[in-house]
Protein backbone atom coordinates (compact mmCIF):
# COMPACT_ATOMS: atom_id res chain seq x y z
CA UNK A 1 0.00 0.00 0.00
CA UNK A 2 1.91 3.63 -1.37
CA UNK A 3 1.70 6.07 0.87
CA UNK A 4 0.23 9.46 -1.40
CA UNK A 5 1.90 12.21 -1.72
CA UNK A 6 1.14 15.39 0.22
CA UNK A 7 1.84 18.15 -2.34
CA UNK A 8 -1.87 18.98 -3.46
CA UNK A 9 -2.86 22.75 -2.07
CA UNK A 10 -5.89 23.78 -0.26
CA UNK A 11 -8.86 24.85 -2.53
CA UNK A 12 -9.01 28.00 -1.17
CA UNK A 13 -5.71 29.46 -1.44
CA UNK A 14 -5.52 30.13 2.25
CA UNK A 15 -2.99 28.78 4.79
CA UNK A 16 -5.32 26.68 7.42
CA UNK A 17 -5.96 23.38 7.71
CA UNK A 18 -9.51 24.97 8.64
CA UNK A 19 -10.25 25.39 5.24
CA UNK A 20 -9.35 22.12 4.21
CA UNK A 21 -10.35 18.82 5.84
CA UNK A 22 -11.35 16.44 3.33
CA UNK A 23 -8.47 14.86 2.89
CA UNK A 24 -6.87 12.23 0.75
CA UNK A 25 -9.27 9.38 -0.46
CA UNK A 26 -8.60 6.05 0.78
CA UNK A 27 -8.10 3.34 -1.54
CA UNK A 28 -10.13 -0.48 -1.20
CA UNK A 29 -6.28 -1.67 -1.03
CA UNK A 30 -5.83 -0.05 1.84
CA UNK A 31 -9.26 -0.74 3.81
CA UNK A 32 -8.69 -4.30 2.99
CA UNK A 33 -5.41 -4.07 4.76
CA UNK A 34 -7.09 -2.31 7.65
CA UNK A 35 -9.93 -4.91 7.69
CA UNK A 36 -7.22 -7.92 7.94
CA UNK A 37 -5.41 -6.42 10.72
CA UNK A 38 -8.78 -5.68 12.94
CA UNK A 39 -9.77 -9.17 12.02
CA UNK A 40 -6.30 -10.10 13.82
CA UNK A 41 -6.94 -8.24 16.33
CA UNK A 42 -10.33 -9.37 16.83
CA UNK A 43 -8.89 -12.84 17.15
CA UNK A 44 -6.50 -12.40 19.37
CA UNK A 45 -9.16 -10.63 21.40
CA UNK A 46 -11.30 -14.41 21.06
CA UNK A 47 -8.58 -16.24 22.12
CA UNK A 48 -7.42 -13.98 24.88
CA UNK A 49 -11.39 -14.03 26.59
CA UNK A 50 -11.45 -18.18 25.99
CA UNK A 51 -8.04 -18.86 27.21
CA UNK A 52 -5.36 -16.43 27.31
CA UNK A 53 -6.32 -14.70 30.46
CA UNK A 54 -5.48 -17.91 32.10
CA UNK A 55 -2.09 -18.08 34.78
CA UNK A 56 0.76 -19.91 33.55
CA UNK A 57 0.29 -23.62 34.74
CA UNK A 58 2.10 -24.10 38.56
CA UNK A 59 2.48 -20.36 39.04
CA UNK A 60 -1.21 -19.97 40.15
CA UNK A 61 -3.41 -23.07 39.58
CA UNK A 62 -5.81 -21.39 38.76
CA UNK A 63 -7.81 -18.74 35.95
CA UNK A 64 -7.63 -15.14 36.76
CA UNK A 65 -10.38 -13.21 37.00
CA UNK A 66 -11.76 -12.39 33.31
CA UNK A 67 -13.27 -8.36 33.44
CA UNK A 68 -14.80 -6.65 29.81
CA UNK A 69 -12.33 -4.10 30.68
CA UNK A 70 -9.32 -6.64 30.16
CA UNK A 71 -10.46 -6.07 26.49
CA UNK A 72 -10.57 -2.47 26.25
CA UNK A 73 -7.45 -2.39 24.75
CA UNK A 74 -8.50 -4.46 21.79
CA UNK A 75 -11.02 -1.72 21.38
CA UNK A 76 -8.96 0.46 20.99
CA UNK A 77 -6.00 -0.86 19.02
CA UNK A 78 -8.58 -1.62 16.33
CA UNK A 79 -9.56 1.84 16.73
CA UNK A 80 -6.16 3.45 15.66
CA UNK A 81 -5.58 0.67 12.98
CA UNK A 82 -9.33 2.35 11.23
CA UNK A 83 -7.85 5.90 11.92
CA UNK A 84 -4.20 5.71 10.66
CA UNK A 85 -5.02 6.71 7.13
CA UNK A 86 -2.62 6.62 4.18
CA UNK A 87 -1.70 10.36 4.93
CA UNK A 88 -1.01 9.75 8.57
CA UNK A 89 1.32 6.90 7.39
CA UNK A 90 3.22 9.26 5.31
CA UNK A 91 3.54 11.38 8.12
CA UNK A 92 4.58 8.50 10.79
CA UNK A 93 7.17 7.66 7.92
CA UNK A 94 8.89 11.51 7.56
CA UNK A 95 8.49 11.48 11.40
CA UNK A 96 10.58 8.40 12.00
CA UNK A 97 13.36 9.34 9.05
CA UNK A 98 13.46 12.44 10.42
CA UNK A 99 14.07 11.20 13.76
CA UNK A 100 16.57 8.87 13.31
CA UNK A 101 18.93 11.34 11.17
CA UNK A 102 19.51 13.68 14.64
CA UNK A 103 22.90 13.42 15.99
CA UNK A 104 22.38 12.85 19.81
CA UNK A 105 20.13 9.84 18.48
CA UNK A 106 22.82 7.86 17.06
CA UNK A 107 25.23 9.04 19.88
CA UNK A 108 22.87 7.97 22.49
CA UNK A 109 22.11 4.51 20.77
CA UNK A 110 25.79 4.03 20.32
CA UNK A 111 26.31 4.52 23.85
CA UNK A 112 23.64 2.11 24.43
CA UNK A 113 24.97 -0.22 22.20
CA UNK A 114 28.47 -0.18 23.64
CA UNK A 115 27.69 -0.49 27.35
CA UNK A 116 25.24 -3.49 26.73
CA UNK A 117 27.93 -5.18 24.50
CA UNK A 118 30.24 -5.02 26.88
CA UNK A 119 27.51 -5.57 30.20
CA UNK A 120 29.08 -9.01 30.89
CA UNK A 121 32.28 -7.25 32.26
CA UNK A 122 30.38 -5.56 35.04
CA UNK A 123 29.07 -9.16 36.57
CA UNK A 124 31.95 -9.49 39.20
CA UNK A 125 30.04 -7.03 41.30
CA UNK A 126 27.45 -9.60 42.05
CA UNK A 127 29.68 -12.68 42.52
CA UNK A 128 27.47 -15.93 42.58
CA UNK A 129 24.82 -13.93 41.60
CA UNK A 130 25.93 -12.70 37.51
CA UNK A 131 22.73 -14.11 35.81
CA UNK A 132 20.62 -12.35 38.13
CA UNK A 133 22.52 -8.91 37.88
CA UNK A 134 23.14 -9.23 34.30
CA UNK A 135 19.33 -9.60 34.34
CA UNK A 136 18.68 -6.36 36.50
CA UNK A 137 21.16 -4.25 34.41
CA UNK A 138 20.30 -4.87 31.33
CA UNK A 139 16.85 -3.96 31.59
CA UNK A 140 16.97 -1.02 34.03
CA UNK A 141 19.54 0.54 31.25
CA UNK A 142 17.30 -0.28 28.58
CA UNK A 143 14.86 1.74 30.78
CA UNK A 144 16.14 4.72 30.78
CA UNK A 145 17.98 4.67 27.69
CA UNK A 146 14.33 4.26 25.65
CA UNK A 147 12.59 6.64 28.35
CA UNK A 148 15.13 9.58 28.07
CA UNK A 149 14.44 8.89 24.08
CA UNK A 150 10.78 8.79 24.58
CA UNK A 151 10.10 11.58 26.67
CA UNK A 152 12.74 13.89 24.39
CA UNK A 153 11.43 13.56 21.46
CA UNK A 154 7.75 13.15 22.55
CA UNK A 155 8.09 16.97 23.71
CA UNK A 156 9.58 17.78 20.22
CA UNK A 157 7.24 16.32 18.20
CA UNK A 158 5.01 19.28 17.25
CA UNK A 159 7.08 22.29 18.95
CA UNK A 160 9.28 23.26 15.98
CA UNK A 161 6.64 23.00 13.25
CA UNK A 162 5.06 25.06 15.32
CA UNK A 163 8.08 27.77 15.58
CA UNK A 164 9.21 27.41 12.23
CA UNK A 165 5.81 28.01 10.73
CA UNK A 166 6.27 24.64 9.24
CA UNK A 167 2.74 23.91 10.33
CA UNK A 168 1.03 26.44 7.89
CA UNK A 169 2.58 24.51 4.75
CA UNK A 170 1.73 21.22 6.05
CA UNK A 171 -1.82 21.86 7.01
CA UNK A 172 -2.89 23.27 4.05
CA UNK A 173 -2.30 20.97 2.17
CA UNK A 174 -4.61 17.44 2.30
CA UNK A 175 -4.12 16.28 5.83
CA UNK A 176 -6.38 17.02 8.70
CA UNK A 177 -5.02 17.55 12.50
CA UNK A 178 -5.92 13.93 13.47
CA UNK A 179 -3.90 12.95 10.62
CA UNK A 180 -1.01 14.81 11.10
CA UNK A 181 -1.00 14.27 15.48
CA UNK A 182 -1.95 10.61 15.30
CA UNK A 183 0.91 10.34 12.50
CA UNK A 184 3.52 12.16 14.61
CA UNK A 185 2.82 9.66 17.66
CA UNK A 186 3.13 6.65 15.15
CA UNK A 187 6.60 8.02 13.87
CA UNK A 188 7.84 8.47 17.85
CA UNK A 189 6.73 4.56 18.27
CA UNK A 190 8.46 3.25 15.34
CA UNK A 191 11.56 5.33 16.67
CA UNK A 192 10.93 3.72 19.62
CA UNK A 193 10.35 0.41 18.63
CA UNK A 194 13.67 0.76 16.31
CA UNK A 195 15.75 1.51 19.51
CA UNK A 196 14.02 -0.77 21.99
CA UNK A 197 15.01 -3.89 19.15
CA UNK A 198 18.39 -2.88 18.56
CA UNK A 199 18.98 -2.37 22.38
CA UNK A 200 17.15 -5.48 23.10
CA UNK A 201 18.91 -7.86 20.38
CA UNK A 202 22.36 -6.77 22.02
CA UNK A 203 21.63 -7.30 25.38
CA UNK A 204 20.24 -10.62 24.86
CA UNK A 205 23.30 -11.79 23.05
CA UNK A 206 25.66 -10.53 25.47
CA UNK A 207 23.45 -12.53 27.61
CA UNK A 208 23.61 -15.69 25.66
CA UNK A 209 27.01 -15.31 25.68
CA UNK A 210 27.72 -15.26 28.94
CA UNK A 211 25.50 -18.03 30.17
CA UNK A 212 26.80 -20.43 27.23
CA UNK A 213 30.82 -19.30 28.01
CA UNK A 214 30.27 -20.39 31.78
CA UNK A 215 28.12 -23.44 30.29
CA UNK A 216 27.97 -25.53 27.40
CA UNK A 217 26.35 -25.17 24.84
CA UNK A 218 23.93 -28.15 25.27
CA UNK A 219 23.91 -27.58 29.45
CA UNK A 220 22.38 -24.13 29.14
CA UNK A 221 19.62 -24.66 27.68
CA UNK A 222 18.60 -27.63 30.76
CA UNK A 223 16.21 -26.26 33.15
CA UNK A 224 18.21 -28.57 36.00
CA UNK A 225 18.22 -25.14 38.66
CA UNK A 226 21.77 -25.89 39.33
CA UNK A 227 23.65 -24.42 35.91
CA UNK A 228 24.33 -20.34 35.81
CA UNK A 229 20.81 -20.61 34.01
CA UNK A 230 18.40 -21.77 36.23
CA UNK A 231 15.34 -22.35 34.75
CA UNK A 232 17.26 -22.65 30.89
CA UNK A 233 18.83 -19.83 28.51
CA UNK A 234 15.47 -20.26 26.42
CA UNK A 235 13.38 -19.16 29.59
CA UNK A 236 15.85 -16.49 30.47
CA UNK A 237 15.74 -15.10 26.83
CA UNK A 238 11.91 -15.38 26.64
CA UNK A 239 11.19 -14.02 29.67
CA UNK A 240 13.32 -10.78 28.54
CA UNK A 241 11.70 -10.54 25.41
CA UNK A 242 8.10 -9.83 27.64
CA UNK A 243 9.46 -7.63 29.62
CA UNK A 244 11.07 -5.27 27.14
CA UNK A 245 7.82 -5.84 25.51
CA UNK A 246 5.95 -4.49 28.49
CA UNK A 247 8.44 -1.62 28.72
CA UNK A 248 6.94 -0.78 25.02
CA UNK A 249 3.96 0.13 26.60
CA UNK A 250 5.44 1.98 29.63
CA UNK A 251 7.26 4.03 26.61
CA UNK A 252 3.80 3.96 24.55
CA UNK A 253 2.09 5.87 27.89
CA UNK A 254 4.79 8.05 28.11
CA UNK A 255 4.99 9.41 24.84
CA UNK A 256 1.83 10.00 24.92
CA UNK A 257 1.89 12.21 27.68
CA UNK A 258 4.69 14.02 26.38
CA UNK A 259 3.10 15.00 23.52
CA UNK A 260 0.01 16.07 25.26
CA UNK A 261 2.28 18.18 28.04
CA UNK A 262 4.02 20.19 24.80
CA UNK A 263 0.37 21.70 23.82
CA UNK A 264 0.22 23.21 26.91
CA UNK A 265 3.86 24.29 28.18
CA UNK A 266 6.92 25.12 27.06
CA UNK A 267 9.54 22.17 26.20
CA UNK A 268 11.73 22.63 29.40
CA UNK A 269 9.12 22.59 31.73
CA UNK A 270 6.93 19.47 29.85
CA UNK A 271 10.42 17.37 30.22
CA UNK A 272 10.87 17.74 33.90
CA UNK A 273 7.28 17.02 34.47
CA UNK A 274 7.34 14.21 31.81
CA UNK A 275 10.35 12.62 34.23
CA UNK A 276 8.62 13.54 37.71
CA UNK A 277 5.17 11.84 36.60
CA UNK A 278 7.14 8.49 34.94
CA UNK A 279 8.69 8.19 38.49
CA UNK A 280 5.42 8.91 40.74
CA UNK A 281 3.93 6.59 38.41
CA UNK A 282 6.51 3.79 39.34
CA UNK A 283 5.44 4.36 43.20
CA UNK A 284 1.88 3.76 42.47
CA UNK A 285 1.93 1.25 44.65
CA UNK A 286 2.67 3.52 47.16
CA UNK A 287 0.14 6.23 46.78
CA UNK A 288 -2.61 3.20 46.55
CA UNK A 289 -1.55 2.51 50.13
CA UNK A 290 -1.57 6.23 51.14
CA UNK A 291 -4.60 6.26 49.18
CA UNK A 292 -6.30 3.37 51.56
CA UNK A 293 -6.57 0.83 48.58
CA UNK A 294 -3.90 -1.55 49.90
CA UNK A 295 -4.18 -4.26 47.06
CA UNK A 296 -1.76 -6.89 47.97
CA UNK A 297 0.61 -4.93 50.91
CA UNK A 298 0.58 -5.98 53.99
CA UNK A 299 1.50 -2.65 55.46
CA UNK A 300 -0.75 -0.52 57.31
CA UNK A 301 -2.45 1.92 55.99
CA UNK A 302 -1.19 5.20 57.01
CA UNK A 303 -3.95 7.59 59.09
CA UNK A 304 -4.28 11.19 56.98
CA UNK A 305 -6.16 13.96 57.53
CA UNK A 306 -8.98 14.40 55.19
CA UNK A 307 -7.43 17.30 53.24
CA UNK A 308 -4.46 15.12 52.84
CA UNK A 309 -6.35 11.87 52.15
CA UNK A 310 -8.73 13.50 49.63
CA UNK A 311 -5.20 15.13 48.22
CA UNK A 312 -3.50 11.86 47.64
CA UNK A 313 -6.61 10.04 46.51
CA UNK A 314 -7.22 12.66 43.76
CA UNK A 315 -3.04 11.87 42.26
CA UNK A 316 -3.76 8.37 42.72
CA UNK A 317 -6.88 8.14 40.82
CA UNK A 318 -4.83 10.44 38.04
CA UNK A 319 -1.87 8.85 38.18
CA UNK A 320 -0.51 6.23 35.62
CA UNK A 321 0.05 2.86 37.05
CA UNK A 322 3.66 2.64 35.48
CA UNK A 323 5.00 -0.25 37.84
CA UNK A 324 2.41 -2.64 36.25
CA UNK A 325 5.01 -2.37 33.17
CA UNK A 326 8.23 -3.20 35.27
CA UNK A 327 8.56 -6.60 36.29
CA UNK A 328 12.04 -6.97 37.14
CA UNK A 329 11.67 -8.27 40.46
CA UNK A 330 10.71 -11.16 38.39
CA UNK A 331 13.13 -11.91 35.99
CA UNK A 332 15.91 -11.59 39.04
CA UNK A 333 14.22 -13.85 40.79
CA UNK A 334 13.31 -16.44 37.49
CA UNK A 335 9.59 -16.29 37.49
CA UNK A 336 7.65 -16.22 34.57
CA UNK A 337 6.03 -13.21 32.90
CA UNK A 338 2.78 -14.73 31.76
CA UNK A 339 0.92 -13.71 28.85
CA UNK A 340 -2.29 -12.97 30.66
CA UNK A 341 -0.33 -10.56 32.10
CA UNK A 342 1.18 -9.02 28.97
CA UNK A 343 -2.44 -8.84 27.84
CA UNK A 344 -3.86 -7.30 31.01
CA UNK A 345 -1.20 -4.97 31.47
CA UNK A 346 -1.05 -3.87 27.55
CA UNK A 347 -4.64 -3.43 27.53
CA UNK A 348 -4.02 -0.66 30.32
CA UNK A 349 -1.64 1.01 28.79
CA UNK A 350 -3.62 1.61 25.20
CA UNK A 351 -6.19 3.24 27.25
CA UNK A 352 -4.06 5.43 28.81
CA UNK A 353 -2.34 6.23 25.83
CA UNK A 354 -5.75 6.73 23.70
CA UNK A 355 -6.64 8.85 26.84
CA UNK A 356 -3.63 11.30 26.62
CA UNK A 357 -3.59 11.56 22.65
CA UNK A 358 -7.10 12.67 22.59
CA UNK A 359 -6.48 15.60 24.85
CA UNK A 360 -3.52 16.25 23.17
CA UNK A 361 -5.87 16.56 20.16
CA UNK A 362 -8.63 18.67 22.09
CA UNK A 363 -5.57 21.05 22.37
CA UNK A 364 -4.02 21.03 19.14
CA UNK A 365 -7.72 21.72 17.71
CA UNK A 366 -8.15 24.91 19.39
CA UNK A 367 -4.82 26.22 18.62
CA UNK A 368 -5.02 29.03 15.59
CA UNK A 369 -2.56 28.20 12.94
Amino acid sequence: MAAPSLQKPGPSGVISSRNYVEGVPISSQWRTGQFVLIGLVALAAIWFALIGFHSPQGETGKADNLSPFDLVGFIVLAGGIWLTTPTTWTVASTTFQEAIRRKWMGALLGFAIVMLGVSTFFTWMSQGEEQKFLRDYGIGFIVIMTLIVAIFLGVSMTAPDIERRTIFTILSKPINRREYLLGKYLGLMMTLGMNLIIMSVIFMMAYAYFVISKDSFADAFKADNIGVSYQGLGFDLTNLARALALHYCNLAIMAAFAMMLSQYITGITAIIISFVVYFLGQSASYWERLAGNTGDSKAATPVLAPSIRAAVDAVYFVLPRLDRFDVRERIVNDLPVGLNYMFKAGSTGLLYAAVLLLIAHFAFSDREF
